[in-house]
């Protein structure tokens, strides 16, 4: 796989480049040639965890351009969110999360392994993502905001201060796609105007505008 003139040989890990820059231009070969995304996710799969922590992070950079490129691999991506390497699921569920618009039913379909991410990694950053990838799909439409929104309520109970702005920012695409849910959110947005975190307020604030 890593053989000279591949593109895996081309990545951060690979080329000694201590930056992102070999992966921003390994990103940028594969929105130009698609086809080349196969040798990425096969390098999900290696046993080098830098190199699959650099294949994970190219799909990311994709992804956040052109997410419909990556949803080919989203099957890979589902698997590496429980690598055992921090990077490979933090890069892995950020991918997801640009891509979960476009694979909602598949999100909702392994709903208790984000659900489980997002309560149990021991990744603040694995957290973050699972969070904006179930805000994603919440976003899609009123059933999906209806399975989404008790994990998202539950997360302001249980992951404490540091995860509420996220939560609460997960919670807008609900308000737009269920009037009905909407004013249970709004109902959240009120609660936390006048957290004593300025990140909370604003995202408070900005579910109510989006709720009312």
């Amino acid at each position: 796989m890593e053989e000279r003139g591949t593109v895996v040989s081309m990545l951060s890990s690979q080329t000694g480049d201590s930056t992102q820059q070999s992966n921003e231009n390994v990103a940028l070969m594969c929105k130009e040639n698609p086809t080349l995304l196969k040798q990425i996710a096969e390098g999900l799969l290696h046993s080098d965890v830098k190199l699959a922590g650099d294949c994970a992070e190219v799909f990311t950079k994709v992804a956040e351009t052109h997410p419909h490129l990556v949803t080919l691999y989203a099957e890979q991506l589902l698997s590496s969110i429980h690598h055992k390497h921090t990077r490979v699921r933090w890069e892995s569920m950020h991918a997801v999360a640009f891509i979960s618009p476009l694979i909602a039913s598949r999100i909702i379909a392994v709903l208790d392994e984000i659900q489980e991410r997002m309560f149990l990694d021991q990744s603040t950053i694995v957290k973050d993502y699972s969070i904006l990838c179930l805000g994603n799909v919440a976003s899609c439409g009123e059933v999906e905001a209806k399975m989404v929104l008790p994990i998202l309520k539950q997360g302001l109970i249980q992951l404490g201060d540091k995860f509420i702005s996220k939560v609460l920012t997960a919670m807008i695409g609900i308000s737009k796609v269920s009037p009905s849910l909407a004013v249970e959110v709004l109902m959240y947005g009120y609660d936390y105007e006048t957290h004593p975190k300025s990140s909370v307020q604003k995202a408070a604030k900005k579910l109510v505008k989006a709720a009312q």
